[in-house]
């Protein structure tokens, strides 16, 4: 506990363990590196961090322990806060119940309210309010950028790279997408594509999520069919895909999005 002002403040916690890649992110941007001869107050965090793209928007996750979400690392941990997400499996519950530490289930963020609202949760819980509104102001000035540079005429896009899976309304991608003032070319909540369909849909633009671009994959295959390389040579466009996971980041992520939007529509 702290002393503030005559008010008795709980201290923050000291060794925190994330069991999920969304909250590892959000952990490893609001929690700094520690100083020198210092210990970090981050425990852990999942060995997904530590993939290429996510080392890409944070290098300094390969510093930080790894742990694969067992009972076993877990408890070994000795956490006095784990972040994971509401989707754990009941057995999983039961022992993070006798860990002794505080659990932060986080929802997942799929738009930038949403966005807002978990980066204060966790910002609060890890007591680094004030690095929380930095992450989202500086979303927010992203975002009003992007309102000001919104095409004059908005390009039917196809989130294309998922194995024939294309992301729909409802979703972080579509809200990306409109924000930078293009359409998505998916109706529904998801659609699934052949090449064939691909091109009947007619899409201006395929934007690509690069969280596994260079991995060998018949994904990665059909990618490359000769017909989209033909019909979409210049308009493939790739933008950091953060996992999915709904960050503070979007918002630059959204501007680059956009500004790839424009250099396709000159």
């Amino acid at each position: 506990m702290l002393l503030v002002s005559g008010q008795v403040v709980a201290a923050p916690p000291q060794r925190i363990m994330s069991l999920k890649i969304c909250t590892d992110e959000l952990l490893l941007d609001l929690v700094p590196a520690p100083l020198p001869n210092k210990k970090s107050r981050i425990a852990s965090i999942t060995f997904l961090s530590q993939e290429l793209a996510a080392l890409r928007m944070w290098p300094q996750g390969a510093k930080v322990p790894v742990n694969h979400g067992t009972a076993e690392e877990i408890l070994a941990t000795h956490p006095d806060l784990i972040l994971t997400d509401p989707f754990m499996a009941p057995s999983l519950r039961l022992i993070l119940a006798k860990s002794g530490a505080r659990i932060l289930e986080v929802p997942p963020a799929e738009d930038f309210a949403q966005i807002r609202a978990v980066t204060r949760m966790v910002a609060q819980a890890v007591g680094e309010e004030a690095r929380g509104e930095a992450l989202i102001a500086r979303m927010d000035a992203d975002l009003r950028d992007v309102a000001a540079h919104r095409p004059r005429k908005a390009l039917t896009v196809a989130g294309w790279g998922g194995g024939g899976y294309a992301p729909g309304k409802g979703g972080l991608f579509d809200v990306m997408l409109t924000a930078a003032g293009a359409r998505n070319v998916v109706s529904g909540s998801f659609g699934y594509y052949d090449v064939e369909s691909l091109i009947d849909a007619n899409p201006d633009a395929l934007v690509y999520g690069d969280t596994y671009r260079g991995m060998a994959s018949l994904r990665a295959d059909q990618d490359l069919h000769p017909a989209l390389l033909k019909r979409y040579g210049g308009r493939r466009i790739s933008y950091s895909s953060l996992y999915g996971c709904g960050m503070p980041e979007s918002g630059r992520v959204t501007k680059s999005l956009q500004d790839a939007l424009l250099k396709v529509q000159r």
